[in-house]
């Protein structure tokens, strides 16, 4: 493997830019947010007497979430029998991986290279690393479309929301539950899973001609392999504990952000909005879903019962401490990664995990 370049060399210009692009995204949602409704005299007393203490609650929330994920990942290296690293590793490639899949072109792609080649350095397989990233960032997915089914469940039928928000819920949901019998059926039938992604691969390969279909089934057949393997055995009710541990307490810091408003809404709908959020951050269409996730959970939000404005500052603080805080948690360490010369380099458009992983661990 040669030398990592300097990152002030290798992604300064494409790092600065997309930190500006996202500062300005932020700037423009956050300021027009909480400005585009009148604010009721209720919505006044709340923020007058706001807990400045729920910040702190907040921030002990994320934390426990963070630290649930990152078990999430440990387990996943455990069932494909390679070494765990140590905390303090796995704790700043669990932080880096998510900075370089938001601030990073190539986004997922960078940073599960930049996971295999940090744990190769562990003495873990590059491959092993790249399918455990995955199978943790799938699992997740899964956990999260079964958290807003809960979610849509709870809330369903409250009084005070709006039938127009319940009515567009409901129309996503028969398709996020087909998505769910898919991935459960890709699971229990690997050739399901090699079908399922081959065919998606040859309609991509129309927008992007380097992507191959056949590969592309072939590694979806190994994952679903491997995902049984980590879902077998008295471990799999941990690793699927810690996954649920993960996105139910980063809802929960949502709510300790409307409970230091003074608001105390229905768990469901908390939860359908915090799931929402989350499954369109996974879109690629800004970085990290700023502007979109804040829009889809103030909408939300508000839809049962709560004043948008109030609705539009918890979702905001909410977002800083589970998102700005913890990029710059990433950052700090993508920057500690980079200097112990770990491999942090954008991935070219249409590149698949195997293909990068393999030229990575050639150099």
């Amino acid at each position: 493997m040669t030398e990592a370049a300097p990152l002030i060399k290798r992604i300064n210009w494409r790092l600065v830019w997309r930190i500006t692009w996202l500062l300005v995204i932020a700037a423009v949602v956050y300021s027009l947010l909480p400005t585009l409704t009148k604010m009721p005299e209720q919505a006044k007393e709340s923020l007058e007497e706001v807990h400045p203490y729920a910040l702190l609650i907040g921030l002990g929330l994320e934390f426990v979430a963070q630290l649930s994920g990152m078990l999430v990942l440990r387990r996943s290296l455990e069932a494909l029998k390679q070494p765990s690293p140590p905390n303090w590793v796995l704790g700043q490639v669990w932080y880096a991986q998510m900075a370089v899949a938001v601030l990073l072109p190539g986004g997922s792609v960078t940073a599960t290279v930049m996971v295999a080649d940090a744990l190769r350095k562990r003495n873990v397989a590059p491959a092993e690393a790249a399918t455990a990233a995955t199978l943790t960032k799938a699992l997740s997915i899964v956990t999260l479309i079964v958290l807003f089914v809960i979610g849509f469940g709870l809330s369903s039928g409250q009084p005070d929301s709006s039938s127009s928000y319940v009515n567009a819920v409901a129309i996503g949901m028969p398709i996020l539950i087909v998505a769910l019998a898919a991935l459960a059926a890709a699971i229990i039938w690997p050739k399901v899973a090699g079908s399922i992604a081959g065919s998606g691969a040859k309609l991509a390969r129309r927008a992007v001609k380097k992507l191959n279909p056949e590969e592309i089934r072939n590694r979806a057949e190994a994952i679903a392999l491997q995902s049984q393997q980590m879902l077998r055995g008295r471990q799999a009710w941990a690793t699927v504990s810690y996954s649920f541990g993960y996105w139910v307490l980063d809802t929960a810091v949502l709510y300790a952000m409307l409970w230091g408003l003074n608001q105390t809404p229905h768990i469901g709908a908390v939860l359908l909005a915090s799931t929402v959020g989350r499954l369109l951050a996974t879109i690629p269409i800004t970085p990290g879903g700023i502007g979109i996730v804040e829009v889809a959970e103030t909408a939300i939000l508000s839809a049962f019962g709560i004043d948008a404005t109030i609705a539009a500052l918890a979702v905001i603080a909410y977002r800083v401490i589970s998102f700005w805080i913890v990029n710059v948690v990433g950052l700090v360490a993508m920057y500690l990664l980079h200097r112990s010369g770990v491999a942090i380099k954008q991935q070219p458009k249409g590149a698949t995990v195997e293909a990068a992983v393999a030229a990575e661990s050639s150099d």
